[in-house]
Formats: C-alpha cells, structure tokens, sequence
C-alpha cells in the first residue's frame, strides 16, 4: 500500500469514529481536520465534499464489516454453524471504532433524505440481508432448518433482534455482552431448527 494511500486509511478509520460518536451527518472536513492534525486543503485533496467523505466512510466501514464479519467464516462449511458465527462476528464488528453500528445510525439518519448517501446505505444493507438470507437458504437446504422455513421471515427477525441490541442499551435494557440479544437468537434458531 502507497504512502498516499495508507494517509487516507488513516483518515478514514479517524473519520469512521467520529461518525459513529456524533453523526455521519455531522462529519465535516473541517472537524476531521481538527482530529487529525491535518488542513483543509489537505483533506480536500482525498475528498472534494462533504458527500464525498460520507460515502468514502460508508465504503470504509463496508471494507472492515467484511473483514470482521464475512471474511473469518468463509471456510466454514457446514451452513448452520457458518451462520451462527456470522451473526456472533456481526453483534460485535463496530466495537473497535465506536458504540454503535455505523449502517444502522446512517439508516436511521438518512432515511428521509434522498440523495447518493441515502442510496449507498440502502444498497449496502441490502448486499447484508440477501448475504444473510442466501446463508439460511443453505441451512434449510441442509435439511438444518425445518423444511418450511421462510428465509427472508427469519432474516426480518434476526434483523429485527439485532436492531434492538443496538437501541436497547441506553434505556439499560441490553448489557454489553449482548445478552438478551443472544438470549433471543438461540431461541430463534431452536424453534426454525429441524429436529433430527
């Protein structure tokens, strides 16, 4: 990796967490600037806007999400267990850069906001789901799931338990260990889970 190129990973793993302790929406290059140490006219050179740097951010994170989260379970071959070890490298992906997952924030954050961030994040979630809903496919066709499974209702539900890990803890309702979180996912595997 170029020297050129390193300096940017550098920013945009600074940029990720204060993303993800404010807002992404707050994110400018003047208070990355300040973070940093470096200029305006610096950063400038690695991002032409403001939207320039949100999106390179978003395709940053996507870069760590995969090595965290997709890249470990790849040799992985019996489904159930690829699945269940994706969802536990999932819970805890964010937790080297910030308290909370950066997808889930922007979505929340821009869901009313037409534009190329409101379209990137959209994207990017869906790459997510259709990745978890082809895995639980491979499940029940391993005879591991009951064969009337419906992959997409168990995604929605998975997703669902894992928005709720993400917005729980600050009413004191999720610790962070995830515990309810992982409470409720053994149940859901165990009531899809083909009895043998």
């Amino acid at each position: 990796m170029g020297k050129g190129k390193q300096t940017k990973q550098q920013i945009l793993a600074t940029a990720l967490q204060m993303a993800t302790e404010s807002s992404l929406n707050d994110l400018t290059i003047g208070g990355l600037a300040v973070a940093t140490g470096m200029s305006k006219s610096g950063l400038f050179g690695h991002f032409n806007s403001k939207e320039q740097l949100q999106l390179d951010v978003l395709s940053h994170a996507q870069i760590v999400f995969k090595e965290i989260v997709t890249d470990p379970v790849r040799p992985i071959d019996d489904p159930l267990t690829k699945l269940l070890a994706v969802c536990d490298n999932w819970l805890n992906w964010y937790e080297q850069q910030a308290k909370t997952c950066i997808f889930i924030s922007a979505a929340v954050e821009f869901d009313d906001q037409p534009g190329a961030i409101h379209d990137k994040v959209q994207n990017d979630l869906a790459l997510w789901l259709n990745y978890l809903i082809a895995l639980v496919e491979q499940v029940i066709a391993a005879n591991q799931f009951k064969p009337q499974t419906d992959a997409k209702q168990f995604v929605f539900e998975l997703y669902s338990l894992y928005l709720g890990s993400q917005s729980m803890p600050w009413l004191g309702l999720e610790d962070k260990k995830h515990s309810r979180f992982k409470h409720a996912f053994a149940s859901l595997i165990q009531r899809y889970k083909q009895e043998l």
